[in-house]
């Protein structure tokens, strides 16, 4: 039960903090700055602590703050993980999944939004 509390209050504080960095709203040349801020701090912080919390600091910190503070957190650790492990071929295929066919998707699931307004 405590791992799930842990889970609940990390999940709370990182939507929440995430959600009022985004009403800062930034933006550069029409790119999105304050979700590449989110993404970037949440992945050094990810980096930061890597292997150095267990149980059910582990649980608090990636999967409940870093999960829902940013979505790179998760994605990053794996990646590190695959290239530490020397799985160059896997580590290159996750990679594609994650970005390129989860971009495709949701292009295409707008598509489908678009065409299902209409």
């Amino acid at each position: 039960m405590n791992s799930y509390l842990a889970l609940i209050l990390g999940a709370v504080l990182g939507s929440s903090l995430r959600y009022f960095i985004n009403l800062l709203n930034y933006s550069i040349a029409g790119l999105p700055i304050t979700t590449i801020l989110v993404n970037i701090s949440g992945s050094a912080l990810a980096g930061l602590f890597l292997n150095k919390v267990n149980g059910t600091n582990y649980i608090f910190l990636y999967i409940g703050l870093f999960g829902s503070f940013t979505t790179l957190s998760s994605f990053n650790i794996d990646m590190f993980n695959l290239l530490s492990d020397r799985l160059f071929i896997k580590a290159f295929i996750f990679f594609l999944l994650n970005i390129v066919l989860s971009f495709i998707v949701f292009y295409l699931f707008y598509l489908i939004s678009i065409k299902l307004e209409n």
